[in-house]
């Protein structure tokens, strides 16, 4: 049996004046003060939260760093959230049961919780910028 092959193909090569300019593109996007004023380590831009804190997560949105068990506190508040409303109210359906307040980690956070978990959520909104390991 006699076996027939082509001699292989040279690959397509962009004219040598575009591949500079992609690597010219390639180096500026590199060195540009973006990247530069980040230091290492900064994986999710400037919500990355300094070592020892996780974002608290009181919603998809909530990146407010935290020391691990508040965000644990947070989640538990969030799963209790129905058992914790009045059903109606002064505030109407997210009127809060006796003994419980607004969390108000965010604007709209309506989650009823303690008010010792408010003032929790207080301080670490103002403690968020402290906490981050990436400063913009």
């Amino acid at each position: 049996m006699i076996m027939v092959t082509q001699p292989p193909q040279p690959l397509a090569r962009a004219p040598l004046r575009w591949a500079s300019v992609v690597l010219a593109a390639a180096a500026l996007g590199a060195h540009s003060p973006a990247t530069e004023a980040q230091p290492a380590g900064c994986n999710y831009g400037p919500d990355t939260c300094a070592q020892g804190y996780v974002w608290r997560e009181a919603d998809g949105r909530d990146h407010v760093c935290v020391k691990p068990e508040i965000r644990a506190q947070t989640a538990a508040e969030n799963r209790a959230a129905p058992t914790r409303v009045a059903g109606s109210g002064a505030y109407g359906p997210n009127t809060c049961r006796q003994g419980f307040v607004w969390r108000e980690a965010f604007r709209g956070d309506v989650v009823c919780v303690i008010p010792e978990a408010r003032a929790q959520a207080a301080s670490d909104n103002a403690q968020a910028a402290r906490r981050r390991a990436c400063r913009q």
